[in-house]
């Protein structure tokens, strides 16, 4: 990636001491020099036109501006030109692109490297704190004498009893550690037994697994990923430096 700090450090420092320490009490320095990255990062990106017209009317939906006027009208009230605002609303595909384009190359060892917390799971869960209450439901479950949905409502403790003990689909990695293990290998539709995590006794079923897979949306979404983490650190060092600047 090229390095755009000394441009982006350069036209900040031409505001003043004063204004970047406004902006920095303001909590808008760091916003402010992620955007000027981006400006600089996309300079030589151009959509296409059939692109922005779609951009621009979905843009219009969404502020239910029925026609010329409005948007003009809108536009004015935001002190904005029209090019202006298809500036705006180009940055989003100059972004995807300048993700794939920088880092599609890291993309997939990003996604093996969090795939664990990418794979979707459904499980249903119920908890108690007596032990002897756990294994019956447990029992009533294995014998097929209750459904999970309606022993959670009547009997969870937990927060899981308003969705009759439903979870997810989400990653794994939000459950607790020792519930994780247990799902991470369990045979979806069968009951586990009883656990203590905590102060609780849980009965769970794994329901669904759902493994992500690298395709061209995942592609996307990782390389997007990996440049937001290098905008972050490029403004974090541009706003280090226009303070050092301004303390000197």
């Amino acid at each position: 990636m090229d390095d755009f700090r000394p441009t982006v450090q350069a036209s900040l420092t031409a505001l003043g001491a004063n204004t970047i320490d406004l902006l920095r009490r303001s909590d808008l320095l760091q916003s402010l020099v992620r955007r000027q990255l981006i400006e600089q990062a996309t300079a030589a990106s151009t959509p296409p036109e059939e692109l922005m017209q779609k951009a621009l009317i979905h843009h219009c939906q969404q502020e239910q501006l029925k026609n010329e006027s409005a948007l003009n009208s809108w536009l004015e009230e935001r002190c904005l030109s029209r090019d202006e605002l298809l500036h705006q609303l180009s940055l989003s595909f100059k972004l995807s692109k300048l993700a794939l384009d920088r880092f599609g190359i890291q993309a997939e060892a990003r996604f093996l490297q969090r795939k664990e917390s990418l794979d979707q799971v459904t499980y249903s869960l119920l908890r108690v704190q007596d032990s002897g209450m756990a294994h019956e439901l447990y029992l009533r479950l294995e014998a097929g004498e209750a459904d999970f949905e309606s022993l959670a409502r009547d009997h969870s403790e937990g927060p899981e009893k308003s969705s009759s003990g439903r979870i997810g689909p989400g990653s794994l990695m939000r459950a607790h550690p020792k519930l994780r293990h247990h799902l991470r290998t369990a045979t979806p539709g069968v009951v586990l037994e009883p656990m203590l995590i905590e102060q609780w006794w849980v009965v769970t079923r794994l329901e669904e697994r759902h493994e992500a897979s690298f395709d061209a949306a995942m592609n996307q979404r990782m390389a997007t990923e990996l440049l937001q983490e290098w905008l972050s650190n490029e403004a974090k060092e541009v706003v280090k430096s226009l303070c050092a600047v301004e303390n000197s």
